[in-house]
C-alpha cells in the first residue's frame, strides 16, 4: 500500500480496482465486467483502489474489509487503467482514507444526463477486467 504520508497523483498508466459486491454486476461468462459496476454514486464519485505498491492479498484483504462493513459479498473486482477515464473526461483524484490508502476517486461525471452516465460506464466496462474473489 501506498505511505499515508506521501501519496503521489494518479498516473494514466495505473491499474485500478472496482470492488464487485452485486451478481449483477459481472458476467463469470467471458469474464466481464457490466456497466452497472461503474455507476458513479448519487454524489457523483466513483470509488475505487490503486494497484500501486500493493500486494495481490492486501487488495482482495481491502475488498474483503469493505464487504464486511457492508454486509456484502465480495464477488471479485474490475480492473482498469486510470487512462481509460481519462479518455471519458472524467478525473482520477487520489482520496487516502486510513482503512486504504490507496482509495481513490474518480469524478467529473455528467450527473445531468442519465444516458451519458451509462454510455461512459458501458465504454469504461468495455476495457475492465473481471477478476475473481481468489476464495469464491
Amino acid at each position: 500500500m501506498l505511505d499515508p504520508s506521501n501519496i503521489p497523483d494518479v498516473d494514466p498508466d495505473e491499474l485500478l480496482a472496482r470492488y464487485i459486491f452485486s451478481q449483477s454486476h459481472f458476467s463469470r461468462q467471458g469474464d466481464r465486467v457490466k456497466a452497472g459496476a461503474f455507476m458513479p454514486a448519487p454524489n457523483g464519485g466513483l470509488s475505487v483502489t490503486r494497484h500501486r505498491n500493493a500486494t495481490p492479498d492486501g487488495l482482495w484483504q481491502i475488498g474483503r474489509e469493505i464487504a464486511q462493513t457492508r454486509d456484502k459479498t465480495l464477488y471479485g473486482r474490475g480492473d482498469v487503467l486510470a487512462a481509460t477515464f481519462a479518455g471519458q473526461r472524467l478525473n482520477v483524484v487520489a482520496a487516502p482514507i486510513q482503512e486504504n490508502p490507496n482509495h481513490t476517486n474518480v469524478v467529473g461525471w455528467p450527473m445531468e444526463d442519465k444516458a451519458a452516465l451509462k454510455l461512459i460506464a458501458e465504454e469504461i466496462a468495455v476495457a475492465a477486467k473481471f477478476v475473481e474473489t481468489p476464495d469464491s
